[in-house]
């Protein structure tokens, strides 16, 4: 997974309970890029998209908005701060991510 290719789409990110500053969530042809800083440094969490089982958007006006549920590894409750709904259009489109909707 590089990412030296150009993100599809960027959006600024903060996470449930973990501490995250200058989050940012991107997507690429093959993966989604978490980045930020944590009290330990930088943060660098790629995912593949054949590993995410499930994604939901949830129809929020604050707090979490937006969960990443990989294969194998802890879900991510996220606040998409700007452009959730084109991250909904784009991994609704890709056969290899379920997204669900709930209230």
């Amino acid at each position: 997974m590089s990412s030296d290719e150009a993100s599809r789409l960027k959006s600024d990110l903060a996470l449930r309970r973990r501490v995250l500053w200058l989050g940012e969530m991107e997507l690429y042809e093959d993966h989604l890029s978490i980045t930020g800083w944590r009290w330990t440094g930088a943060m660098h969490r790629p995912i593949r998209l054949t590993d995410i089982q499930q994604v939901e958007k949830w129809v929020v006006s604050r707090g979490v908005n937006f969960v990443i549920r990989p294969d194998g590894d802890r879900d991510f409750y996220c606040r998409v701060e700007d452009h959730v709904f084109h991250w909904v259009k784009e991994l609704r489109e890709d056969d290899r991510t379920d997204v669900e909707i709930r209230p």
